[in-house]
């Protein structure tokens, strides 16, 4: 009988950028939506991004954030931290570099 691992869910890792004058401004760090173990996290934040970069569970951060364009009409979206509770919450994974 064949051995089946669990199944481990994907991370998408995304760039969390500050924002400059040319929409494009220098890395935060790495975020992903919904709360992930540190340590799967971290090891997705290696896998998918920088390969090199020390980094530790403890430094892995989940909260809630929702997004707001910074402009009207505008596709460049800001996160503010708010709690759970609120209107076009989401939960986030993130570390900052």
């Amino acid at each position: 009988m064949p051995c089946l691992e669990p199944l481990t869910p994907l991370i998408e890792i995304l760039e969390l950028r500050e924002v400059g004058c040319d929409w494009i401004g220098d890395l935060r760090g790495y975020y992903a939506i919904g709360h992930y173990d540190p340590v799967a996290f971290i090891q997705a934040v290696i896998t998918e991004s920088v390969p090199d970069c020390p980094v530790e569970a403890q430094q892995v951060h989940q909260k809630f954030w929702m997004e707001y364009p910074l402009e009207i009409d505008s596709d460049c979206y800001c996160f503010k931290t708010c709690k759970a509770d609120v209107e076009g919450a989401f939960a986030v994974t993130y570390i900052e570099i």
